[in-house]
């Protein structure tokens, strides 16, 4: 499915997303996560391990672009004076890989 999305990733872009103070967005991105769990198969091995869980991601065509424009806007800013990346840039380059590869 492509609407889907791990909770690590929707919880690292709440950390980055409350530096936005896009408080609309991550009020989104908890009621996902208070919400919008997909149930584990039967015989998952960690059943109650909150980090392997997936979430539908309900968001909106605008809301989905202004998380991906947010990330990028962030992304850049982790950019060295030299315009070199930093550890910090790696960790938004993955967040927006993902989020880019949602549809909805």
């Amino acid at each position: 499915m492509k609407n889907i999305i791990d909770y690590l990733t929707i919880k690292s872009t709440i950390n980055e997303l409350v530096k936005t103070e896009n408080n609309a967005l991550v009020d989104k991105l908890i009621d996902t996560l208070n919400n919008n769990k997909i149930p584990k198969p039967e015989k998952h091995n960690k059943k109650e391990d909150i980090e392997t869980n997936h979430y539908k991601i309900d968001l909106s065509k605008k809301q989905l672009n202004d998380i991906i424009d947010l990330l990028i806007d962030l992304e850049v800013k982790s950019l060295t004076i030299d315009g070199e990346s930093s550890p910090s840039t790696s960790h938004l380059t993955s967040l927006i890989d993902k989020w880019s590869s949602i549809e909805v």
